[in-house]
């Protein structure tokens, strides 16, 4: 089986992708597409991915989009261990967390993650350039969204809003694993896949105290899902050094303003 990812590094739902695919032993190639430079919305990546989003899987020739639907198909097409619970209530706790991830947390994940991400790379473009990668973007919405934050970074309306809602979700989170030792049950399951790539994400950009503190189960859970062996000895290692090193130091950056603004 030939299996080709096409991703950007540190997006989450690219990353519980390749979380999915080392839980399964699954051998599989990268091709990292530079969503600074709008590399998504060339001809050839919107032919597979109409709406220029990332992750795109390609298993023996046929692409398939949307990361919730790629790690579902994963789990079929290696059903050695399985990540969906046996129980059916199981299963619908995990498309409970799956759902809450596609229609709350990541709608809301760009005010935290683009203006570290990817902001200090467009300001390194001339105002000319930038316009451009603009203009290039499908939705108008989501243009104006990305130049609010282009110009302002985490002052952009919905920076603070983003971080107040990944603090939710971590609320719900931590008073869920008070209950059980994973968010559907007792096995680790596409359920914690689906969220623990917005964690490390916020761990490597220096943040952690968004979910660590005033929260011990979900804190625990974040050390447990480290330490699992797919992920080789600690999901730092499957990430460039420099490039997590550059992150946290602007992610830092970013969260002495975020945590002024979470004071006032």
């Amino acid at each position: 089986m030939d299996i080709l990812l096409y991703n950007y590094p540190l997006s989450p739902c690219g990353e519980k992708v390749r979380f999915a695919l080392a839980e399964k032993g699954l051998a599989y190639e990268v091709c990292n597409v530079d969503l600074g430079s709008k590399e998504n919305l060339t001809p050839k990546f919107l032919a597979m991915s109409p709406k220029g989003y990332v992750p795109v899987l390609v298993v023996d020739g046929a692409a398939y989009i949307e990361s919730t639907i790629i790690n579902e198909l994963i789990d079929e097409i290696s059903p050695l261990k399985p990540l969906k619970p046996s129980a059916f209530g199981d299963r619908a706790r995990m498309r409970l967390w799956t759902k809450l991830v596609d229609e709350v947390l990541h709608p809301a994940w760009p005010g935290i993650a683009w203006p570290i991400l990817v902001r200090p790379a467009w300001q390194a473009k001339p105002q000319g350039a930038v316009e451009d990668m603009l203009a290039r973007l499908l939705d108008p919405a989501r243009r104006e969204r990305q130049r609010r934050m282009y110009l302002e970074g985490v002052d952009a309306p919905g920076a603070v809003e983003s971080v107040a809602i990944f603090s939710d979700v971590c609320d719900q989170m931590d008073a869920c694993l008070r209950a059980s030792p994973w968010l559907a049950g007792d096995a680790y399951s596409l359920a914690d896949i689906a969220l623990l790539p917005y964690c490390f994400a916020i761990d490597a950009f220096g943040m952690r105290a968004l979910f660590e503190n005033r929260r011990p189960a979900l804190a625990d859970w974040y050390r447990r899902c480290d330490a699992r062996p797919a992920y080789g000895g600690g999901i730092r290692s499957m990430f460039d050094t420099a490039r997590l090193n550059e992150v946290e130091r602007l992610g830092r950056e970013a969260w002495v303003n975020i945590a002024r603004r979470l004071r006032t």
